[in-house]
């Protein structure tokens, strides 16, 4: 059968499906099955089939793109970790296509299924996608996650269990007793690991911890949880992120509080932000831009040597709380 005369429906029938079906293998792969795409594509070979779309691609030949996902392309704390992949991928010679979430479940699924075919490999920066989703998708193309564990999906992590470790001895050691968990996006893996070890080191501390929220991860979210505990505050917070805590630090100071000596913020991320805001942001620092290059070499390792028998790869980040103005000893009364 020539290749002028192949069309979609010899395709479908061969494969003993809709002609729908195979379209949408082809321009939103997403949308079916592993077993289904892989029988379409292997029929359409067979067969001859061509098409000018991207997703005609067989996995043998490689695009020299990778896709990569963000919750939140305005967060601050994004723009270094993409440099860091810029950098490996430019050293690679691929490129990077930006797939911004906008902090929407729907977005992020739509976006990821229409670059999927034109991809290598997708980069997950701060996913809400189910286990199952994200594990359907690493049936397709290879995966690499940042700030989440998935079984079976290679990751790199910040040690968020350390992470409160520091920050809750420097709170008992300020004077804390209470302290509030500001919390951030519903679906964040990243925001109930760091609520979780918050919770137990605190016990351990022999400080009160409670959360509110959940609430955005922006100034504003910050400035919406200042006004919740306004009425009684707590010795501390921790925020989610730098955002928050910024919202909730300026919010304070507004309000007339003394920071720390009433009030004491901690936060995570360390952007430029919290070097600049009030007495400066007490923050949990991570290597940004490091895990972002080396998330990208990992995944180019995926891509350009598969190897099903290899055990993925779970990367634990170091982690260092940076104590600035807003953290420190608590007033005593005279």
């Amino acid at each position: 059968m020539g290749d002028e005369k192949v069309t979609i429906y010899d395709v479908a029938r061969e494969c003993g499906v809709a002609a729908s079906t195979v379209s949408r293998a082809f321009s939103r792969p997403g949308r079916v099955s592993a077993e289904t795409y892989e029988k379409v594509m292997d029929t359409a070979r067979h067969l001859g089939y061509r098409t000018q779309t991207p997703a005609s691609q067989s996995r043998t030949e490689r695009a020299r793109r990778l896709a990569v996902e963000l919750p939140d392309i305005t967060n601050p704390y994004f723009a270094e970790v993409i440099s860091g992949m810029q950098e490996a991928a430019h050293a690679a010679d691929y490129l990077l296509m930006i797939v911004d979430a906008v902090e929407s479940h729907d977005r992020e699924r739509n976006g990821l299924e229409r670059a999927l075919a034109a991809v290598d490999g997708i980069l997950l920066c701060g996913t809400r996608l189910t286990d199952a989703a994200i594990t359907q998708l690493r049936k397709q193309r290879p995966v690499v996650v940042l700030n989440r564990r998935i079984a079976g999906i290679d990751s790199l992590t910040p040690d968020f269990e350390q992470a409160m470790v520091q920050v809750m001895d420097h709170l008992r050691d300020s004077g804390v007793r209470r302290m509030t968990y500001v919390a951030g996006p519903v679906h964040s893996w990243s925001d109930s690991e760091r609520w979780r070890s918050a919770r137990t080191m605190a016990d351990v501390c022999g400080i009160v911890a409670q959360r509110i929220g959940p609430f955005p991860p922006t100034a504003a979210g910050g400035e919406a949880a200042y006004a919740e505990l306004r009425g009684a505050l707590p010795d501390a917070v921790v925020a989610y992120n730098d955002l928050i805590g910024t919202g909730l630090l300026v919010a304070a100071l507004r309000d007339g509080i003394s920071v720390p000596g009433e009030f004491s913020v901690v936060a995570h991320d360390d952007i430029p932000l919290a070097r600049l805001v009030g007495p400066g942001l007490s923050t949990v620092a991570t290597p940004k831009r490091h895990q972002g290059r080396a998330a990208v070499e990992h995944l180019i390792g995926l891509v350009e040597r598969p190897s099903r028998s290899a055990a993925p790869a779970e990367v634990t980040l170091p982690v260092k709380l940076i104590v600035r103005g807003s953290s420190g000893p608590r007033r005593t009364s005279a």
